[in-house]
């Protein structure tokens, strides 16, 4: 048949797509399987498209569960294509059945396409099936594949002898035969007279892991057994019969291991037959299956046995029929079709400028074996030294303890997966904010630096989705591996916040409480979400780190980035910093935080010896500034972790929740500026062209507290979404104080805006008065001096209307003091992170000649205190922590001072 035949048998053709079924892996409650975009198209319009472009003009789609989704899906795009609704979901022979009978009804006579909804499909497949069901004179073709390629596909049965088809036998039917041959041998064994239903269950998991699956593939053999728990052999025997595990087809027994003997390929679900084969096949099929579903499959068999001609077309190409069933397999999908055309453009570039971006084109002088990494480090030549100067300045004996740091990360990774292999280098720093506390995500600006304590991976890069981790304190940190497949098996794909509010992801975290691996997983599945047209692949690294945990100087967000940028480097992904920031940062939600990026910006974006004052909403290094030469920032660890993935976890988005909900009542209550109110920062004077004690008047709109029973009362109606999104991360308290944590964020955002000018004028007085204000947002006690010993007395905040009024009116005072001291930057507010440790610690330092402020460091609930000290003054501090808090706590003194080093960053040699 040449062409124009073949395209005169199409153009006289239909389709009929099934799109009945659920496509429960996907994990979307709302959106249908089929639905899903393919290089921004949805599958279903895509095949559609390429029916039309072949010239088939009568297209029915049988629709069932999320039928409105497919009906509005393919109608916003193709007005003529008919639906028919499967009323219950009784199988793919069912479907198809009700898809023939439509076009009966229409009056349509001719070659019918039987076809699911799920899969992508080249053009030149369908070419080649009608091609050869001319060519053949056959009674219906269908499409088969590689059993390797597709192993849960249906597999086609042959005599080897004729090469005759004999049908087709369904995996869940293989698997069947399997568990009852393994029952009918354990009750030849057994010298029991009963076989438990645990017995039972044990032996089908081999084959079939799902405890639901297996149950109604078992049937009434499990039905029987659910009753009693548990039957005598002789009657599982005559339950069994002496048939147990033989498949029957074309008048012949088969074993299930015979039954893969005989079948070269499988079935891909794809049917091209005449109206009347259809009508005669699709009402012979029965649901007599491990399913007890109709499957279209069966005409295969019943065809085979009747004396109709049957034709295979076997694919040459895995890629030209591909199916999906999560979303996993979408990316694989996707990276094949993306892979498919750089190829094309390689190949019809005549200019070979043209490169695929893969690992093997990473740059030599970052990408070399390990055993030679380790050489560089141990010699230490000049160049290295050099580096080693442009990342952490001039400090001898800080590269030495760095140096250290990468050939014990270096020799974990020789040892667990050899010297050979090729292998990046990648360091993340700690990092400390200056100023700018619990603001980034309300659109706040912070003042961030990186410090001289690095996570370190030495990472290799591997030819699957798997990531395996070894680190050089196995004990605290013991091996650890992944697929990023499989724990995407459940996402909404298209809504990341989804993904990390469901409970498929609160399982995994209970499950995995404490895992360090978690953090790393946050990264990759960011980014696999984000690039959902590439494969992620994966990469073995050992890893290292000396940034205290739970300290608030983010060793979890380093790993973060850190794994973050061997996944851009491995997979070729264009991401630039500030991407790669806000990835990073919503990337962390999946722990179950909901903070911002503030710490990412600072690991990825900070600069030796300066300080970096980021934006966000949109994100933006606005400027770099100069760290005080004569100064030194003293980081001193309470020893009280701060883990965000645990108990903690709730307060904090407890908070994040306060700002929210107060932030939507004061906008509900003052519509005149809720135009110019989109995040909590633009709640300054300037952005609202009004006086500071304006600023004062709204927040009275806002109630000090609000009972967690009042919200959906008391909130607009159209926030009611919005309420149920932010309760669902974390445990409602009987009260969020409102008003407080505002006024907490607004000050803050102004104190968070001076800071650079106060710094770069070198007015570290006034700054460190700053962080002082700042800390007294955050505490739950004062400590006062009585005698020799240092009192706890509970801090209280008042943030009550008669506190607000007289703020107003000290600004009208012309009281210089009172004026000043009504300030935005001078109110503390109430954000309550702190602990009594950490407010014993800042009262310790706070008044020790050259101290000029002091205040906790990081997200708060225990880790360290940052303080701006003199240089010269030191170790007088280092002392007074060493003799009035460690010791009398019998804690090993925590204390590191550090100046900024350059931000995270792949080693070069």
């Amino acid at each position: 048949m040449d062409e124009t035949q073949g395209a005169k048998l199409l153009s006289q053709s239909s389709a009929v797509i099934l799109c009945g079924g659920r496509g429960t892996r996907m994990g979307s409650a709302t959106r249908h399987k089929v639905c899903f975009p393919i290089e921004g198209t949805p599958a279903v319009n895509r095949t559609i498209s390429m029916l039309h472009r072949l010239g088939l003009k009568r297209i029915v789609v049988v629709v069932g569960a999320l039928a409105s989704d497919v009906i509005e899906t393919v109608g916003r795009e193709f007005l003529e294509t008919i639906f028919v609704y499967q009323s219950n979901q009784l199988g793919t022979g069912h479907a198809a059945q009700i898809g023939v009978n439509a076009l009966r009804n229409l009056g349509f006579a001719g070659p019918i396409l039987i076809m699911p909804g799920d899969k992508v499909i080249e053009e030149n497949v369908i070419i080649a099936i009608a091609e050869r069901f001319v060519r053949k004179r056959a009674d219906m073709v269908f499409v088969t594949g590689s059993k390797k390629q597709n192993p849960s596909s249906g597999r086609v049965v042959i005599d080897r002898q004729t090469k005759k088809i004999l049908g087709n036998v369904e995996v869940r039917d293989i698997q069947r035969a399997k568990i009852l041959t393994d029952l009918h041998n354990l009750i030849k064994k057994t010298k029991s007279e009963e076989i438990t239903f645990e017995q039972v269950i044990k032996i089908g998991k081999k084959y079939i892991p799902n405890t639901d699956k297996l149950i109604k593939a078992l049937g009434k053999i499990a039905e029987r057994f659910q009753r009693t728990g548990k039957l005598k052999t002789q009657k599982l025997l005559e339950l069994l019969s002496d048939d147990a595990g033989v498949i029957n087809l074309a008048d012949r027994k088969f074993s299930a291991d015979e039954i893969e003997a005989n079948s070269p390929t499988v079935n891909l679900s794809l049917f091209y037959a005449n109206d009347e084969f259809w009508h005669q096949m699709l009402g012979a099929i029965d649901n007599d299956n491990a399913q007890g579903e109709y499957y279209l499959t069966d005409v295969i068999t019943l065809s085979a046995t009747s004396g109709w001609k049957l034709c295979q077309y076997k694919i040459a190409d895995p890629a030209e029929v591909m199916a999906y069933n999560s979303p996993d397999e979408l990316v694989r999908i996707e990276d094949t079709l993306r892979r498919k055309k750089l190829y094309k453009k390689l190949k019809q570039a005549s200019d070979k400028q043209l490169s695929i971006s893969t690992v093997t084109e990473l740059e030599k002088n970052i990408f070399l074996p390990a055993g030679r990494w380790l050489e560089l480090f141990e010699l230490c030549p000049v160049r290295l030294k050099r580096l080693f100067t442009e990342i952490y300045g001039s400090d001898k004996s800080l590269h030495e303890n760095r140096r250290k740091l990468f050939i014990r990360t270096l020799k974990c990774f020789i040892r667990r997966y050899g010297s050979e292999r090729k292998v990046i280098i990648v360091r993340a720093p700690g990092r400390i904010n200056l100023m700018g506390r619990h603001i980034d995500h309300r659109g706040g600006a912070v003042n961030v630096m990186a410090i001289d304590r690095d996570a370190i991976f030495v990472a290799s890069p591997r030819s699957d989705d798997s990531v395996r981790l070894t680190n050089i304190e196995p004990r605290r940190f013991p091996d650890k591996q992944f697929s990023i497949g499989q724990l995407l098996g459940q996402m909404e794909w298209q809504d990341w916040v989804s993904f990390v509010n469901s409970e498929y992801v609160r399982r995994i975290l209970a499950q995995s409480r404490g895992d360090w691996s978690n953090y790393i997983k946050a990264s990759m599945l960011r980014l696999q979400q984000k690039f959902q047209h590439v494969r992620i692949m994966g990469f073995d690294a050992a890893v290292a780190g000396d940034i205290p945990m739970a300290a608030g100087l983010s060793s979890s967000s380093s790993l973060v980035v850190a794994s973050a940028e061997i996944a851009v480097r491995f997979n070729g992904l264009d991401v630039n910093p500030s991407e790669l920031v806000d990835l990073c940062g919503e990337g962390e939600w999946f722990v179950g935080s909901r903070g911002g990026s503030a710490d990412h910006a600072a690991i990825r974006m900070g600069k030796r010896g300066q300080i970096a004052h980021v934006k966000f909403f949109p994100f933006e290094v606005a400027d770099i500034y100069g760290f005080p030469e004569n100064c030194r920032l003293i980081i001193a660890n309470s020893g009280i972790d701060a883990n965000k993935s645990t108990t903690a976890r709730d307060k904090f988005n407890q908070k994040v929740a306060s700002y929210e909900f107060g932030f939507m009542l004061l906008k509900d209550r003052n519509e005149q500026y809720q135009h110019m109110l989109e995040h909590l920062r633009d709640l300054n004077p300037t952005r609202l062209n009004c006086r500071i004690s304006k600023i004062y008047e709204l927040l009275l709109t806002v109630p000090e507290e609000l009972a967690a029973s009042a919200l959906y009362d008391l909130l607009s109606h159209h926030h009611q979404d919005d309420i149920d999104r932010i309760t669902s991360s974390h445990r409602p308290p009987k009260k969020y104080h409102l008003r407080e944590v505002l006024l907490y964020g607004i000050a803050e955002c102004e104190r968070s805006r001076l800071a650079p000018v106060l710094l770069s004028e070198n007015k570290i007085e006034t700054f460190g008065q700053l962080m002082l204000i700042s800390h007294n947002g955050d505490r739950v006690v004062r400590f006062e001096k009585v005698g020799q010993q240092l009192k706890p007395r509970r801090y209280r905040y008042d943030v009550s209307d008669l506190a607000l009024n007289k703020l107003s009116d000290d600004l009208v005072s012309q009281n210089p003091q009172r004026v000043l001291n009504a300030q935005l930057y001078m109110q503390a507010g109430g954000y309550r992170c702190s602990t009594p440790q950490i407010d014993m610690m800042v009262d310790m330092v706070k008044d020790i000649p050259g101290c000029y402020g002091a205040q906790l460091g990081g997200a708060g609930l225990g880790g360290c205190i940052m303080i701006l000290v003199e240089q010269s003054s030191c170790q007088k501090i280092v002392n007074a922590l060493k003799k009035n808090y460690y010791q009398p706590a019998k804690i090993s003194p925590m204390i590191h001072i550090c100046q900024p080093v350059a931000g995270s960053s792949v080693i070069r040699i």
